[in-house]
């Protein structure tokens, strides 16, 4: 009825292997993950900056030339309105504009001049998003 004990098993108790390795093994790959995030966080944060500078650049560009061409340009004559003595209301006459051809050469280097600001912000738009498309040479990944 007796059976020999299998001396091959050990009998341990419960939780009674040393924590304090498995501890410091868990804590090292925390920190070797935090760090790979940090340097990951730093990577974007420069990233983010780059791409926020050229884009005010490219904005500014756009305002400016907005600006100087409403600045340099003569604005098209809006008709005032004719009152008539004996209504008190505003009667519109149609006025038709003086054909110059100073109008003319000014739309036209105002057109010219929008053409090429929109042409050089898209080529940054194209070499920003060509740029984008590169793997980074600075990501471990």
């Amino acid at each position: 009825m007796n059976s020999p004990i299998d001396s091959s098993v050990k009998i341990t108790k419960p939780f009674s292997s040393d924590t304090d390795k498995e501890k410091q093994d868990l804590i090292l790959n925390a920190d070797l993950y935090r760090d790979k995030l940090e340097t990951q966080w730093t990577g974007l944060k420069s990233d983010a900056g780059d791409y926020g500078k050229k884009a005010l650049v490219i904005g500014g560009a756009i305002a400016t030339s907005y600006l100087l061409m409403n600045a340099l340009l003569p604005k098209p004559k809006k008709p005032k309105p004719v009152f008539d003595e004996y209504a008190l209301r505003p009667v519109e006459v149609e006025v038709k504009p003086k054909k110059s051809k100073q109008f003319a050469v000014g739309k036209a280097v105002q057109s010219l001049a929008w053409t090429i600001a929109l042409e050089w912000a898209r080529q940054r738009l194209k070499h920003l998003v060509a740029d984008d498309q590169k793997p980074n040479e600075n990501s471990g990944s």
